[in-house]
């Protein structure tokens, strides 16, 4: 799915403003209820179906929104209610976020707790409980802390954490979510003398870690360990951790042993026969039940990120390859792709997936499992980002 472009901006404004402009296919948000009971306030938002939705809670001020997929949110609906004398909740209030996403936020009183987010069938809702000063209850538990490391100030201003929307073109390059793909359980593509690719990527995440320490970004690890992690949790803590780029590592495999070669990915709809099996093999599906998640990520707006996710995603694999070749002559370029990946159509940032070669061929297998093999790759990646990094300074300077 492209962009919306002027027109699209423009149609979603209108239909913003009650002129009805409603894509097809889509449910409701039928309405939202505010419940005050003694120590708690609750939010109910009432749903046509079950969809899929995230939460995510901000800072200064403090607040709560809820975005929900594949949904329509009227204005009588959406209209602001008013928290009780008391209450954890100031304001509850929705909006249509994007032409197929609605957005429910909730402003918060100073001091508020922690909410808890949970759902309810017959009829499907989203239900978020905050409780009271006075409740002994404890706050809802969050995600573990992801490992982050710390770099030294770049110079550049951030936006505060959780900026909504996101203007790419303001928001500065400092802090990267490195995704070092399968591990635990899972172990990825197996290749010869028992190399897999779960160890062949981390150990790859890791030097990329501490380079792009080394160049003054900060680094969020999804995980820095062989441990599983589900796809959904890897983009949460990118999400959590409000980073501006988020990057994938994983290493392919062929029945061929004789296909070989780098390629980097970004999210799309569209898709050829090999990258449907790349795709499937990452998601842990299979090629047949990617039409099912074909209709599934059409349904989604692919968004502003995508043009910027494109940037990247060029960048990183032209320095990947560069790099390479520098120890590696025959490395070959398969280019940049786009693909229906799990891992990526939840980010809330411009995000991509390198593939750094095939365990299933020999003499790319024989080098991913080695440290100097991750070292190159590790600088040649960074080298993308840091142009990246480049690129926004420059659309920064240009739009004062």
């Amino acid at each position: 799915m492209r962009p919306l472009g002027l027109l699209g901006i423009a149609l979603f404004a209108l239909g913003s403003l009650g002129a009805g402009v409603r894509p097809a296919g889509l449910g409701d948000v039928k309405q939202i209820s505010l419940v005050d009971e003694p120590g708690q306030t609750r939010i109910v938002i009432e749903l046509s179906a079950k969809s899929a939705f995230e939460s995510h809670a901000l800072d200064n001020p403090a607040r709560l929104y809820i975005d929900v997929d594949g949904v329509w949110i009227e204005g009588k609906v959406a209209a602001p209610q008013s928290g009780t004398v008391g209450s954890p909740l100031r304001v509850v209030r929705g909006g249509q976020n994007t032409l197929t996403r609605s957005r429910i936020v909730l402003e918060l009183s100073k001091g508020a707790r922690a909410p808890r987010v949970y759902t309810l069938d017959a009829p499907f809702r989203i239900v978020a409980e905050l409780p009271k000063a006075d409740r002994a209850s404890a706050p809802a538990p969050k995600l573990p802390k992801p490992d982050v490391a710390a770099a030294p100030p770049s110079g550049l201003g951030v936006a505060p954490p959780g900026a909504e929307p996101r203007d790419w073109d303001k928001r500065a390059v400092r802090r990267i979510a490195i995704d070092a793909g399968h591990g635990g359980k899972d172990p990825g593509a197996l290749g010869a003398d028992r190399l897999r690719e779960a160890s062949v990527v981390l150990a790859i995440a890791r030097e990329l870690k501490s380079e792009l320490v080394g160049r003054g970004f900060e680094v969020v690890m999804t995980r820095d360990q062989d441990v599983f992690l589900p796809l959904g949790e890897r983009t949460d803590v990118a999400n959590q951790r409000d980073v501006d780029l988020f990057l994938s590592v994983h290493a392919n495999a062929a029945k061929s042993r004789k296909l070989a070669g780098v390629e980097t990915y970004l999210l799309d709809t569209r898709y050829d026969r090999q990258t449907a099996r790349v795709a499937a093999r990452e998601n842990g599906t299979s090629v047949k039940q990617l039409s099912d998640l074909h209709m599934l990520l059409a349904s989604l707006k692919l968004g502003n990120n995508e043009r910027y996710a494109a940037q990247y995603a060029n960048l990183v694999q032209s320095s990947l390859i560069r790099r390479l070749r520098k120890d590696y002559e025959n490395t070959t370029d398969l280019g940049v792709k786009r693909g229906p990946f799990l891992v990526l159509f939840q980010a809330d940032m411009p995000a991509i997936l390198v593939e750094v070669g095939f365990v299933s061929n020999p003499a790319e297998g024989a080098r991913l499992g080695s440290r100097a093999f991750a070292r190159a790759a590790a600088e040649g990646i960074a080298d993308g980002v840091s142009a990246y990094r480049e690129q926004q300074e420059r659309r920064i300077v240009a739009r004062r």
